[in-house]
């Protein structure tokens, strides 16, 4: 089971490396392409000093749809084509803000350097919700695997008192159809270790079925899977 914790929360690390380098990248860009942008539209406006508004109006929308890509990643939601084209329009925009005063000098070196921000960040954009919707498939697929090995050991670790006194008070009490009997206490291992019972609770736990109908399968009263139920939760909470 450390194995697979330390797995998730490598790739936890790594999830947050990445977000912080698409903020990054798209800090930098936007902070580029403000410098190289505002100068061009202050020379075809009436007013030099707003030369920066529509530059940042840009880099806005840019801002806008990473953070809505951003949530919708985080539950697996792909946008559509419209969030897609407007990634795209934004960011040509964003190009053309960056190149067209070298382009329009001849200066094919100029163009080319101008260009590399506004590139990188519609390709981040592409690429970030990707990114995010597979770190997402990896956690809840590794959590899913740390969770049943929890409660695996929960389930197979768990106590039954040997003194006559307690037997008898649970076998009467708690069990109707098979008896809770020593074989079931095995150490915590693999899935070949639990007996038909702890089985039964584990996957009853994992998939949430309810005690009750957990109970009517194995043939013990509801109150007693409830209680195993309850150990787990207790368990899980304290691991968490």
């Amino acid at each position: 089971m450390n194995d697979v914790t330390s797995e998730l929360n490598s790739i936890k690390r790594t999830r947050k490396i990445v977000n912080s380098a698409v903020w990054a990248i798209a800090g930098g860009a936007i902070l580029f392409s403000l410098m190289t942008g505002a100068p061009l539209v202050s020379e075809h406006s009436e007013w030099r000093w707003t030369g920066w508004v529509l530059p940042a109006l840009v880099d806005a929308a840019l801002v806008l749809s990473l953070s809505a890509d951003a949530v919708l990643s985080r539950y697996g939601v792909k946008g559509g084509r419209w969030p897609t084209w407007f990634r795209w329009i934004t960011g040509l925009a964003s190009l053309f803000l960056n190149t067209w005063g070298s382009y329009s000098t001849g200066d094919k070196v100029g163009v080319a350097i101008h260009s590399i921000a506004p590139v990188i960040l519609i390709c981040t954009s592409e690429v970030a919700p990707i990114y995010r919707r597979k770190f997402r498939d990896l956690e809840l697929e590794i959590t899913g695997q740390v969770t049943e090995l929890k409660v695996t050991k929960v389930v197979s670790t768990r106590k039954v008192q040997s003194s006559p006194e307690e037997s008898s008070q649970v076998t009467s009490s708690e069990v109707t159809g098979s008896q809770v009997t020593k074989a079931e206490v095995t150490s915590p291992g693999s899935d070949d270790e639990l007996t038909e019972n702890q089985r039964a609770i584990r996957d009853g736990y994992l998939n949430q079925r309810k005690a009750a109908d957990v109970a009517k399968e194995i043939g013990v009263s509801p109150s007693y899977v409830s209680r195993q139920y309850k150990k787990i939760r207790q368990e899980l909470a304290l691991t968490a």
